[in-house]
């Protein structure tokens, strides 16, 4: 996507809360144009290659403004997720909120930074009762979640809020990226898409919950995504305008249920029907959430952010599921 590598090489990304999924993801990708520095309270089991590693907790603005002097470009990942948010609040809070602030503070009065990208998430929509067409404006439903989710949502609406905010009153440039949930190789183990593609290429059955096997989800294929940021860290280090925000995500909402189906016939396919895993649903004694038709009752229009973005298209989920398993199969083979 770059066309100008060896200016970009002189270029400097800084990934806030590197540590994770996301982050790492992001230095593997934009190490080859970019020069990348992580700052994290934790150093990662492995760096990417020729990837700077500074430890920086974002609590403090003197050292978050230290770390970021000699950046161009900051992507901040960090936060707080669930579960430890629901234990650990007053932490949540200084992390998610006064963190955010204090990196998007750093980048608008250091002179070097040109800009922000904020890791957003498609969660700030809500999970129930979506109606209508999803698109930028959709709008924030923070009381729509379950509540184990609620803290998580409030922080993803209260960074982007704080994000928005800088775009409006700051001469350097913020943008946020709202992510579907991300399919990707190094995903966290709790995902659903992890559990299930593990159990399932263990040959043990693959395990929704009833109470919400039919919660529509949206996905996003990680290669899109760290194409999607390389293109907005692009837009601006060529001082062009950004829009606030965009929605990146395969706009087809896929229940959990679906997810699970998808997962079995991937692996069935690709191990020539050697591994056939069970769909067997689980009952928690909890009342159903979601009912088969409410993936019908909304809709997905990403046009305008995939334009913003430069992007044709997206990867159907299937064919994320479908890589991962492949890759998955192999390492097992030469393990």
């Amino acid at each position: 996507m770059n066309g100008n590598v060896g200016v970009s090489m002189q270029h400097v990304v800084g990934i806030v809360g590197g540590a994770g999924f996301i982050g790492l993801s992001l230095a593997s990708y934009l190490n080859k144009n970019y020069r990348v520095k992580l700052l994290d309270v934790r150093r990662p089991e492995s760096l990417p290659h020729n990837v700077i590693f500074e430890k920086c907790d974002i609590r403090y603005y003197n050292l978050v403004r230290k770390c970021l002097r000699n950046v161009d470009v900051v992507v901040n990942t960090a936060i707080i997720q669930i579960p430890a948010i629901n234990e650990y609040k007053r932490l949540g809070y200084e992390v998610n909120f006064l963190g955010t602030h204090n990196v998007c503070r750093a980048v608008d009065e250091l002179k070097r930074p040109k800009g922000l990208i904020l890791a957003g998430s498609w969660h700030v929509f809500g999970e129930r009762e979506l109606k209508g067409v999803i698109d930028e404006e959709f709008g924030f439903r923070p009381d729509k979640v379950e509540d184990r989710a609620r803290l998580y949502v409030l922080s993803k609406i209260a960074q982007e809020v704080i994000v928005r905010y800088f775009k409006e009153m700051s001469d350097k440039d913020y943008a946020v990226i709202r992510m579907g949930t991300v399919l990707g190789e190094g995903m966290p183990e709790k995902t659903a898409a992890n559990i299930f593609i593990t159990r399932g290429l263990r040959g043990e059955p693959i395990t929704p919950y009833r109470h919400s096997m039919h919660r529509p989800m949206l996905y996003v294929d990680v290669n899109d995504v760290v194409m999607s940021y390389e293109s907005l860290i692009e837009k601006m280090l060529s001082g062009k305008n950004t829009l606030p925000a965009v929605n990146l995500f395969y706009p087809e909402p896929i229940t959990v249920l679906e997810l699970a189906e998808i997962v079995k016939d991937v692996i069935t396919e690709l191990t020539s029907g050697r591994i056939m895993p069970k769909i067997e649903v689980v009952d928690k004694g909890i009342p159903p959430l979601f009912t088969p038709e409410d993936k019908n009752k909304f809709s997905v229009d990403i046009s305008k952010s995939l334009k913003a973005l430069g992007i044709d298209s997206l990867t159907h989920p299937r064919e994320s599921v479908r890589r991962i398993v492949k890759v998955r199969l192999e390492t097992m083979q030469n393990a």
